[in-house]
């Protein structure tokens, strides 16, 4: 089934062409559901703010990555897919978000985000797999107190 109402696009991450290793945009283009997945990347990896002349678009998910891994973490990361997701992304519907609890990654840096999604004209179901990354807390070195002599 051709999906050619989901449009194309130019492919994100933007690369360098090999042959002049300039700062030359490519060209490539993607199609149906590898476009919807970059857009949905391209949304959840961008700040509210960076964005030149649309500061309001991208998701807030980076304001989480100094946050344990917990059900709280998890709960707003569900909140801030399915917000950004509705808010920027108008061909899907989220249908669900996910983790991988599996023991490797419960006390790494990484939480896999699997985002199920529906393709709102044509109702096809598809999915992808956000990595989301967490800083290690870093605990602040002890203060040092220094009785001052004569006070």
């Amino acid at each position: 089934m051709a999906l050619d109402f989901l449009g194309r696009g130019l492919k994100f991450p933007f690369r360098f062409q090999r042959r002049s290793g300039g700062a030359q945009i490519s060209s490539d283009t993607s199609t149906e559901h590898e476009h919807i997945h970059e857009s949905i990347i391209q949304i959840l990896g961008t700040r509210p703010g960076e964005r030149f002349m649309r500061p309001e678009f991208g998701s807030r998910l980076k304001d989480l990555v100094f946050e344990p891994n917990d059900e709280v973490l998890k709960g707003l990361i569900r909140h801030y897919v399915i917000e950004a997701v509705k808010r920027w992304e108008k061909r899907v519907v989220i249908t669900g978000v996910s983790f991988d609890d599996s023991p490797s990654n419960k006390d790494s840096n990484l939480l896999p985000v699997r985002i199920a999604y529906r393709v709102i004209q044509s109702q096809v179901e598809g999915n992808l797999v956000y990595p989301f990354y967490r800083e290690p807390r870093q605990s602040a070195p002890p203060r040092q107190f220094r009785s001052v002599a004569g006070k």
